[in-house]
């Protein structure tokens, strides 16, 4: 693994849950698009693991069940 890989995959998994939490997307794959067009083709990587995929694919869910609970930060 390339020096600062690590730390460039925790950024990418950082991302994806916040994009996941704001309930505007329905699962990793949306994500995982939206983070390779923004310049983050490490995110394929990151969601090659089934682990992360359910994980990202949860808080979406949660997201858009309950998106009241995420719009009193705004």
């Amino acid at each position: 693994m390339k020096p600062g890989s690590r730390e460039r995959y925790a950024r990418i998994e950082t991302l994806a849950r916040a994009l996941a939490r704001s309930g505007r997307y329905r699962g990793y794959l949306e994500i995982e698009s939206i983070l390779a067009s923004r310049g983050l083709p490490e995110a394929r990587k990151v969601f090659a693991n089934r682990w992360s995929q359910a994980e990202v694919d949860r808080l979406c869910l949660v997201a858009r069940s309950f998106p009241q609970s995420h719009d009193r930060a705004a």
